[in-house]
């Protein structure tokens, strides 16, 4: 399914209360689920879990965790930058699902 809505949550870390920067979930309001191989594939997972699906990127000392209805983003300078990431990761999204789709069928 094609990456269209969410939702930010920006928050900072309850471990280290002292930090400066913040983290962020994008909750989605689709289910990207079948787009997670082809992400790990496409753009080098880190980590890929099967079940629940997920998978795991490291880029720029950041951690980003991208789950069917889910994104999890560490370390970030602010709002501004996590939304930089999460329409980063949208355009990544939603090409190769259509991609998929068209070899699909």
């Amino acid at each position: 399914m094609l990456l269209k809505n969410y939702t930010l949550e920006i928050f900072k870390s309850k471990c280290q209360a002292h930090a400066m920067g913040v983290h962020c979930f994008a909750h989605l309001q689709q289910d990207i689920s079948d787009a997670l191989p082809y992400l790990n594939s496409v753009l080098g997972g880190f980590e890929y879990l099967t079940d629940p699906p997920a998978v795991t990127f490291r880029v720029q000392g950041k951690l980003i965790t991208v789950h069917g209805k889910k994104i999890a983003v560490n370390a970030l300078k602010d709002e501004k930058e996590a939304v930089k990431i999460i329409e980063w990761l949208k355009n990544e999204i939603n090409p190769n699902v259509l991609k998929n789709r068209w070899k699909s069928s």
